[in-house]
Parts: C-alpha cells; sequence; structure tokens
C-alpha cells in the first residue's frame, strides 16, 4: 500500500478542482492512495503522510476557506510533507512577474508552512459560471488575463505533478 496523500482544493467554479483532480491522477499512478476533497469537507489531516493544498484566489487574495483550512491545521502540516498550488488568471501568462505576484497571493499559507514545492497555473474564464455581474464584465474584454478561455496548461499541472512523486511518496 502506498502512501496516503490528501488534495485539498479550494474553488469557486471548479476549475481548481479539475487541476487538483489531475494532480491525484499522476500521484495515485505513481503509487499513492490520494483522496482529492474540497477543503470544506475536510475535518482531519492526520490520516496522511502528505499534503496539497490548492486554491483559486479573487481579486488579488486566496479564497479564505483555503488561509483557514492551513492555518486550522497548521500543527499537523509541520509533520509532513506539503506542496501547494495557485491557479488563477495571474499565470494565465506564465511570466517572472505574474509567478512573483502569485507567489505574493500565496504568502498567507506560507507564513503558516512553508511548503516543499509550489506550483503556479493559469485559469479558466468561463463566462457562464460567473455571476451576472462579473459576466457583464467579462463580456467587454476580449484579451488580457480575464479574456473567456481555458488557460490551464494540462502538460505544466502533469509536470509539477510528476515533481511531488519524490517529496511526497517516496521521501
Amino acid at each position: 500500500m502506498g502512501k496516503r496523500i490528501l488534495i485539498a482544493y479550494a474553488t469557486r467554479y471548479g476549475s481548481t478542482r479539475e487541476v487538483a483532480q489531475a494532480v491525484g491522477k499522476v500521484l495515485q499512478e505513481a503509487g499513492a492512495e490520494v483522496d482529492v476533497l474540497n477543503i470544506q469537507d475536510i475535518t482531519d489531516i492526520t490520516p496522511y503522510q502528505g499534503v496539497i493544498i490548492g486554491s483559486a484566489a479573487r481579486m488579488g487574495k486566496l479564497y479564505a476557506s483555503a488561509v483557514k483550512f492551513v492555518n486550522k491545521h497548521a500543527k499537523e502540516l509541520v509533520r509532513v510533507p506539503t506542496a501547494y498550488f495557485y491557479v488563477g488568471t495571474t499565470m494565465n501568462q506564465d511570466t517572472l512577474e505574474n509567478r512573483k505576484k502569485a507567489g505574493e497571493v500565496l504568502e498567507p499559507l506560507r507564513k503558516a508552512k512553508e511548503p516543499e514545492s509550489i506550483g503556479f497555473f493559469g485559469g479558466k474564464v468561463d463566462p457562464a459560471k460567473l455571476e451576472p455581474f462579473w459576466r457583464f464584465i467579462v463580456s467587454f474584454v476580449k484579451e488580457g488575463a480575464m479574456a473567456p478561455g481555458d488557460y490551464r496548461d494540462w502538460n505544466a499541472v502533469n509536470s509539477w505533478a510528476k515533481s511531488l512523486i519524490p517529496i511526497l511518496i517516496k521521501a
């Protein structure tokens, strides 16, 4: 039986969940027992030998549920290898400047526990899933970070997930 890994995600529209599931698939194929769960559904992390936490952000801030989760479980996280990932429009273009901005967004998590690895991924802007106000705003956007489209680079997601194998599974 492989190590048991938790992938906890905070999402509003489902894009971060899909990234979490893709990471989980790679780790399962590497022999880990993986649970991919919404952060709001997790009460206990003690059964896990590794934890990955993923969140999107809104208006430059992580979802509050992700920050609360890490602060609540900080003592347990200290004992296991941990990784974070960010999914959002800031990374729709993977530049050094955008990585710096995304890294700043993750700072509240890093204060509680410095991770062994961080993944940064573009997001998905699907007007059909947005609240009416944001759907209206996005309807005028034709280019840039908020332009409708799926900016997730699945090769980058899979590559990052593979880089976690020696950290979380074979450690």
